[in-house]
């Protein structure tokens, strides 16, 4: 079983430069192109670790998790909290969307965030 430092020294020895792309306004729709305008992001520069997640399992929802991995997200320093619908994306330019996360905390602080993420 994985305590929360274990967690915390994960991220720490084999995290990489990541970054957090919040989405601060969302944009509207336009029917004509059929792509949205108007969107910004905010870029954070976090340390996560990228691992795959039970290829070709599916989940409790019915949904199958091919493509789907987890990001392991170090809190310390972080001045925004990751939230589900943002991306992130890697030094060799590949981005992942954040499907669901897990806080995970020791003694009331918080160290790391698990998130689902999907290509």
């Amino acid at each position: 079983m994985l305590r929360s430092f274990d967690l915390f020294n994960l991220v720490r020895d084999h995290g990489e430069p990541l970054v957090l792309k919040k989405i601060t306004t969302a944009g509207s729709y336009d029917t004509s192109t059929g792509s949205i305008s108007g969107a910004s992001t905010t870029d954070y520069n976090i340390l996560g670790y990228l691992y795959n997640y039970s290829n070709g399992l599916m989940s409790s929802d019915g949904d199958l998790k091919f493509g789907s991995r987890k990001c392991l997200i170090s809190a310390l320093g972080l001045t925004e909290d990751p939230d589900t619908g943002d991306l992130i994306t890697g030094s060799n330019g590949d981005a992942v969307k954040i499907t669901s996360i897990s806080t995970i905390f020791s003694g009331g602080s918080k160290i790391c965030f698990i998130c689902d993420v999907k290509e």
